[in-house]
């Protein structure tokens, strides 16, 4: 072999060495590059996902509470037509019980009621309370029933309360006391 096939030879394994170095960097640079973009991808998708979570939950909390606002208000106003409802009917169911207290039916009651406590007292003493409203009526009940009545110092709206204290016995068929039982288990 010549001198310039020598060179030519050694000429081509240093350029083809230097080319398969320089492949070999290249291809290491290439990894080293994807792996670092793998891991940056990575990074970046993770903290993506973190943020979209955030949002997610801050959307979902932001429409729970207005959710909620809205259903307290609507319960509130609710509420406040279901007592506006009940008062006015127990306004009405005041003004018919007023007109109940002008027919004879009313005096009827009186005396039922009158009877029955009588005849619950069983021979003990009794005093039996009678509205102020009802005390012209007093002594027309007390012919029918044969009880002494009392006119009750307090207004109780009409009916009757008596009391049987050698039992410690209250029985109270006054209106006003209907009428509280009424409005504390009444509901819409």
């Amino acid at each position: 072999m010549t001198l310039d096939e020598k060179l030519d030879h050694f000429y081509s394994s240093v350029i083809d060495s230097a080319t398969k170095q320089n492949i070999e960097i290249v291809e290491e640079y290439k990894n080293t590059l994807q792996k670092n973009f793998d891991e940056r991808k990575e990074t970046a998708l993770r903290k993506a996902e973190a943020n979209y979570r955030m949002a997610s939950d801050d959307i979902v909390r932001e429409r729970n509470r207005k959710l909620s606002s809205e259903a307290m208000d609507i319960r509130r106003k609710v509420l406040e037509k279901t007592a506006e409802v009940a008062d006015r009917v127990f306004k009405d169911v005041r003004i018919k019980l007023e007109e109940f207290m002008k027919t004879s039916d009313y005096e009827e009651l009186l005396a039922a009621q009158i009877r029955n406590a009588n005849e619950f007292a069983s021979g003990d003493v009794i005093t039996v309370y009678i509205n102020p409203t009802d005390a012209e009526k007093a002594s027309r009940l007390e012919e029918k029933t044969g009880v002494t009545l009392t006119v009750s110092d307090r207004d109780f709206i009409g009916g009757t309360r008596a009391v049987i204290p050698s039992r410690s016995i209250l029985i109270d068929n006054s209106f006003l006391t209907k009428l509280e039982e009424a409005k504390s288990s009444f509901t819409l």
